[in-house]
Formats: structure tokens, sequence, C-alpha cells
């Protein structure tokens, strides 16, 4: 296994700890990444090197969050279990912890673009996680449309969740995410409990 360069992941942890220091005093759509690579101390070019856009950087800042929801998608046979499994339950906590820092950039002008790319990411790897255990099995619903629709309900549940500031703890809206994916997967293929 290869070791990760010492040297990239300092560059890494200096930018994204720049951007969330500046979303915390400035608006996000104000931001520039000649402010980031100021504050991060580090050269415009060495930020290009690493990132492609301040929403590139912003994306790697909750790689976490992201990378739980990816996870759960990893393990195909979680999409069917009764109970939600323990990682979309962390994932949901993450967002939690990180509401202050959320709710103004999905409020922000890239605000959409940002929640599109994570849909668009979890669409891909449900609709891979579904193909893995169903095969070309037949579906009421074509899987790709299964797939965008689940995606897109998690994205616009978390979402409305964040801005409305809702009650619910973390567990309890993922279970109940949980069981309306696995509802909906289980009407789409036609499963039924045993009687």
């Amino acid at each position: 296994m290869v070791k990760p360069d010492r040297r990239v992941q300092r560059t890494h942890k200096q930018l994204q700890q720049a951007l969330i220091e500046l979303i915390d005093k400035h608006d996000y759509d104000a931001i520039t990444v000649q402010e980031i690579v100021d504050r991060a101390d580090v050269g415009r070019t060495t930020f290009y090197e690493h990132y492609r856009s301040k929403d590139d950087l912003f994306m790697s800042c909750h790689e976490a969050v992201v990378s739980e929801f990816h996870h759960i998608h990893s393990h195909p046979e979680s999409l069917l279990l009764p109970e939600a499994p323990p990682g979309i339950i962390s994932a949901y906590r993450h967002l939690v912890e990180a509401r202050t820092l959320l709710y103004p950039i999905f409020q922000s002008q890239d605000g959409q673009l940002i929640l599109r790319r994570i849909r668009d990411g979890s669409a891909r790897d449900i609709e891979a996680a579904l193909h893995t255990i169903f095969g070309e099995a037949d579906s009421a619903i074509p899987i790709n449309i299964l797939a965008n629709y689940l995606a897109g309900a998690q994205v616009a549940l978390v979402q409305w969740w964040l801005e409305k500031r809702q009650p619910y703890k973390p567990e309890d809206l993922a279970q109940t995410f949980h069981r309306l994916q696995r509802a909906a997967i289980r009407d789409a293929f036609g499963l039924r409990d045993a009687e």
C-alpha cells in the first residue's frame, strides 16, 4: 500500500482549513481562490495542482459526508436491511455537526451545483448497487430512474432538514429515509415479505 505524501496532506489541510475559516466570516459566493491561498499561505499554482475550483476544495472538506453516503451504497445488501445501516446514521450525524457550515453554502449561488454533484454521485452508486443485487432482473421502474429518484429524494430531505432546522434526530431521519428507500426498491422489484 502506498503511503500518502505528507506534504500533499499538509497542503490539503491548509487549504481546507483556510476555506472553513473564510466561510465562517464571509458569504461563500464572495470568497475567492486568491483569498483562500493567501489565508493558507500557499501559491495559487499550488492550489490548482490540487483542486480545480473553490467548489472542488469545498467538496474535499466534506468528503467524509459524501464518502459515508458512497460507502453505504458500496455495500448493496444494506439497501434492503430492515434497519438503517450504521454508515448512514454516521453520515446524518456528521451533517448535524457540519450544519452551520453547510447551510450558507447550500444557500449560495454554487449551492445547487454542489448538491447536483452529490446527487449524481449518489445516483451512480445506487444504480451500481441495484445492478449488483438484482442483475438484470425485471423492475417495474428502470433502474437508472429509480436510482436518480432515490438520490434526489435523499438530497432534498437533507437540504430541507438543514434549511428548516427540523428537530429530528439524525438517527430518526436516517431510519426514516432508509425505510422509504427500502420500500421504493422492494416495490420496484416486486419483493414481498414472507407471510
